[in-house]
């Protein structure tokens, strides 16, 4: 008889990215616990901008609401270009680039600014209010995978004596390594590193608040982000929340930490963008070295990684906790079926997840790292031509609404079947709709899970066996909604406009909004249905 696990799964961390994980998977039923060896928030300079992908998570968990209420997220759009700027050595502007727009794919504007710590503290107390067992404090000094568990061994952590000592040891059935860069669980797993070599560069990054306090200030950028590639130093000026600005500045080799943190510096630095200190407040500071790279696999056995644990960026996409907050949302829907669903081919589940994120990730750390190289040219000659050929390449940037392969979704034939943007392994839309007398966007008003999407008028699921019905509600948890009958109506036309544009008659779409594919007949539709229940059966 197996021995009495302490949960269904221990999250190491208390960041967001593991607070996320928490709640995603409490929100299906399990017994989640999370081991923080911070015995408070940790108050360093972090994230500032949030993604649609992320506001759709915490949406779909109902928390959108206090996150805007307490200011965690901000509507920055009509104060803050929606473009970011970069400036040249010779202060002409060599390109521009959207970051923000009236939609994105999610049916929310592009990206939001975001206060890291006051979304930890939401994050924290709906952890509490919805029954995870979160304990600061404790420090994780190894885990083991046993086969049909994972053990953990803790400590108590003492950093005023600057000791540890022994706690024993937890058991879980998964584990997830949600402990940043210098991740134990990563380590005590055995999961390689692959670095990525960039510039060996370090920044100093400042947030600074308005004196007195309010939404606008007088300063220089501020209603638009800016790099500048000034050969001498380059900076950042940052889009951030409206009662706050970033500024990073690259710190030369000759220069220490301790000199690039004393505060007559920084304001000297300021003073660029008229910020001093008697219209301004400087909050937070710090320097650190940008580093790039990734977990040669994000799963091993029953213990997985997300967030910074699993890759690392230079700053300059935006995309550190955003990719995080995409791993918490593809893995937890996995972890669900496994714990639903022991005897299934969880693991293969699993690995998808894996190489799925891996691909996601190599494209923007590579392209972060390679901005890194950019940014931090010294040479006035290089610098010229850096400049030149920013100018005329206007590359667009990485796409990371699709998925790395192999992975969980039908793999195309390469024979132009869809439109770029709506390949099985892309984001799915979202749009407005009314479902059952309720009208809003589809997650709020008919939920999430395994989508089977029809175009209409015949109900979606209509062609499929009563075995394969069964298994789809069964073994996926799976749901049906068509389009166009009394139960859901396309407010907005978005969903017709989709289904016209790809010539289709129903979707499947996974719970973390990817698309698994699309049934051009109504006789495509069994067919699907059964590859998706077939891959984890």
């Amino acid at each position: 008889m197996p021995l009495r696990k302490d949960c269904d799964v221990l999250i190491v961390g208390a960041g967001p990215i593991g607070l996320t994980c928490a709640l995603l998977l409490r929100d299906l039923g399990h017994e989640v616990h999370v081991l923080e060896r911070h015995a408070e928030h940790y108050k360093q300079p972090r994230a500032v901008g949030i993604y649609h992908q992320g506001v759709r998570a915490f949406e779909a968990l109902g928390l959108l609401e206090e996150l805007f209420r307490t200011q965690a997220f901000q509507d920055i759009r009509g104060h803050v270009s929606d473009f970011m700027e970069i400036v040249g050595a010779d202060g002409e502007i060599l390109s521009r680039h959207q970051f923000n727009s009236t939609e994105s794919r999610s049916g929310r504007q592009m990206s939001f600014a975001m206060h890291q710590p006051t979304l930890e503290s939401v994050l924290e107390e709906a952890c509490g209010n919805r029954g995870v067992h979160i304990r600061r404090g404790i420090e994780v000094t190894g885990v083991s995978d046993r086969g049909d568990d994972v053990e953990v061994d803790i400590s108590r952590t003492f950093r005023a004596e600057g000791k540890l000592e022994s706690a024993g040891t937890v058991t879980a059935s998964f584990v997830i390594g949600c402990d940043g860069a210098n991740s134990i669980v990563r380590k005590s797993a055995g999961i390689e590193f692959h670095p990525l070599q960039g510039a060996d560069s370090r920044w100093l990054v400042v947030d600074v608040i308005p004196q007195p306090p309010g939404p606008r200030s007088p300063w220089k950028d501020a209603s638009v982000g800016r790099q500048y590639l000034n050969n001498g130093r380059s900076r950042t000026s940052v889009p951030s929340s409206l009662t706050r600005r970033r500024w990073e500045w690259m710190v030369h080799p000759s220069e220490s930490t301790e000199s690039a943190m004393d505060e007559s510096f920084i304001w000297g630095l300021l003073e660029e963008f008229d910020c001093n200190p008697n219209n301004a407040t400087m909050e937070r500071s710090t320097v650190y070295p940008l580093k790039g790279g990734w977990a040669n696999d994000f799963v091993k056995g029953r213990i997985a990684l997300a967030g910074d644990a699993a890759h690392l960026a230079p700053q300059f996409l935006g995309q550190g906790l955003n990719s995080g907050l995409r791993d918490a949302k593809a893995l937890c829907w996995r972890l669900d079926f496994a714990l639903k669903h022991p005897q299934s081919n969880w693991p293969k589940a699993l690995q998808d997840y894996s190489n799925e994120q891996l691909g996601t990730t190599k494209t923007f750390v590579m392209a972060a790292v390679g901005l890194e190289k950019l940014f931090t040219v010294t040479d006035p000659v290089q610098a010229r031509a850096r400049d030149e050929m920013l100018k005329m390449a206007g590359r667009p940037p990485p796409n990371l609404e699709r998925l790395g392969a192999p992975g969980m979704y039908v793999a195309s034939s390469g024979q132009d079947e869809y439109p770029p943007a709506d390949e099985p392994g892309s984001l799915f839309i979202q749009g407005w709709v009314e479902f059952e007398g309720k009208e809003g966007l589809f997650d709020v008003v008919v939920g999430t899970g395994w989508m089977l999407l029809g175009r209409g008028p015949d109900e979606a699921i209509a062609p499929l066996s009563p075995e394969l019905v069964q298994k789809y509600f069964t073994i996926l948890n799976g749901r049906s909604v068509t389009f166009g009958n009394q139960r859901c109506k396309d407010v907005t036309g978005r969903y017709s406009e989709w289904f016209k544009t790809n010539d289709a008659v129903a979707v499947l779409v996974r719970p973390d909004y990817y698309i698994f594919g699309v049934a051009k007949s109504a006789d495509e539709i069994g067919g699907l249905v059964n590859r998706a229940v077939d891959h984890l059966s």
